[in-house]
């Protein structure tokens, strides 16, 4: 039996010459007659070839049409197949940069998609390049352009996402939340945190459900932190803390069920930073301290890592530093100066060992605000405060500058430098439009922002 033929569209060239042709009532062989092989009259209506300018003519008076309308069929075929290829080839692009990022090469990745012309790409693959894009900008803390790209992908992402693709959607408003986190946009974070887990069903891996609950935890707990200086209603305050608490516990649970230790002593951390915010700091001392009993001969036996082990010994740093800075700031806030000294010089050290300019911005506005407090004139913590503003210059970490430039500006305020304490205030104004809060849930942010890994 004659294998049945392939089906090639009506409104394409090859398919108006068959269909022209079989009406007729003509056989391959009528058609070719003997100026063409019946084999290239086949390939013509199969759309394998495309026919010459003589061919078309020859083809459009043997079959009766008009050879205007072979021609435009021909045009838009021929327009097709270029647009077929330049698909095929962003396909490359996309699946090339995704694993060089993967392999923890953002500016390689970033150098293929930086100069891409968004609007001539087809919206299937213009929403997922510019995530990706996205993607780089945040491994690079480059906050302000990531926040661009994952908004443009936003929009252009369609309502209806093909299976193959919603683990990509799903990064997506994972990436833009903590971005704009970052970027002190609160209220807008929540919401991107909020659409993520709505996304999220019984397949989806356990890592990523933890991340949007840690991360909403944050932002509740940054919100009380705005709401006790705003000195906002008790209620909206208390409804904070228990949305900061409900979501730490849940992602606690979810990375230790996961495995992933580090992370849910982090989580940990941050139940005692809840705890010291609500003014349990007995309780909040306590679990703080058997964080940092029980991981600090961890990193000590990580003393000579090998290379291999960096990894692990950054992932032990960043639990130290968050558990050491929050208990420095407990026993200063307890007016128990030396103890928080020692605390501090811990949270410092770790900082150093993790090589993050926030952590060790972060450690040098703790030492001093420890200072200013038991001697105001001491001229160590104005040098400490500037240090973290020098560290964070060169940075992206728009919360973190804030937070540097404010403390420096009521420092200077308080030793009665006036003008100069008045313009770094104006600094932290300019970067938010208002004085920032001191940011505690910075200090429980991961160092590497490798949070959101590209496959999982």
């Amino acid at each position: 039996m004659p294998r049945p033929p392939k089906h090639v569209p009506p409104d394409t060239l090859g398919g108006r010459i068959r269909a022209a042709r079989e009406s007729l009532n003509l056989s391959l062989a009528n058609v070719a007659a003997n100026r063409y092989s019946t084999s290239l009259i086949s390939q013509i209506e199969r759309n394998r070839v495309e026919p010459s300018h003589e061919s078309l003519q020859f083809l459009a008076e043997k079959l009766q049409l008009p050879l205007e309308d072979l021609e435009e069929l021909a045009r838009q075929q021929k327009e097709s197949e270029t647009q077929d290829g330049q698909k095929r080839s962003y396909e490359e692009l996309l699946s090339q940069a995704s694993q060089i990022l993967t392999d923890k090469r953002p500016t390689e990745a970033l150098l293929l998609l930086k100069t891409l012309n968004m609007p001539h790409i087809s919206q299937s693959l213009r929403w997922r390049l510019a995530a990706v894009r996205g993607h780089c900008y945040f491994t690079l803390h480059e906050f302000l352009n990531a926040q661009q790209d994952y908004l443009y992908a936003v929009i252009e992402r369609p309502l209806v996402v093909l299976a193959e693709h919603r683990l990509e959607a799903l990064r997506l408003h994972l990436h833009l939340a903590a971005t704009l986190r970052q970027l002190n946009q609160l209220d807008a974070a929540f919401e991107q945190y909020t659409i993520a887990l709505n996304m999220m069903g019984a397949r989806t891996s356990l890592h990523f459900v933890a991340e949007a609950h840690r991360g909403m935890s944050l932002i509740a707990i940054e919100r009380f932190l705005r709401a006790l200086k705003r000195q906002e209603s008790t209620q909206y305050k208390e409804l904070q803390l228990q949305l900061a608490v409900k979501h730490a516990e849940n992602a606690c649970i979810l990375y230790s069920s996961s495995r992933e230790t580090s992370r849910a002593a982090l989580l940990t951390c941050q139940l005692g930073l809840i705890e010291q915010a609500s003014g349990k700091l007995d309780e909040a001392r306590k679990r703080l301290l058997e964080v940092l009993f029980t991981w600090t001969p961890k990193l000590e036996a990580q003393a000579h890592a090998t290379e291999t082990e960096q990894r692990k010994l950054q992932e032990l740093a960043n639990v130290i530093f968050a558990a050491a800075c929050l208990l420095a700031r407990i026993e200063l806030e307890a007016q128990n100066y030396e103890a928080a000294l020692s605390f501090v010089q811990k949270a410092r050290h770790a900082a150093d060992q993790l090589s993050d300019s926030v952590r060790q911005a972060q450690g040098e506005i703790m030492y001093g605000r420890i200072l200013e407090a038991t001697d105001i004139k001491d001229q160590a913590a104005e040098v400490a405060f500037r240090n973290a503003i020098n560290i964070l210059s060169s940075t992206d970490h728009i919360a973190a500058q804030i937070q540097a430039h404010d403390v420096l500006g009521r420092h200077l305020l308080k030793k009665g430098v006036v003008k100069e304490g008045e313009e770094e205030l104006d600094i932290a104004r300019h970067l938010t439009g208002i004085v920032s809060v001191f940011s505690s849930s910075l200090l429980l942010e991961e160092s590497d922002f490798d949070e959101i890994p590209m496959n999982n």
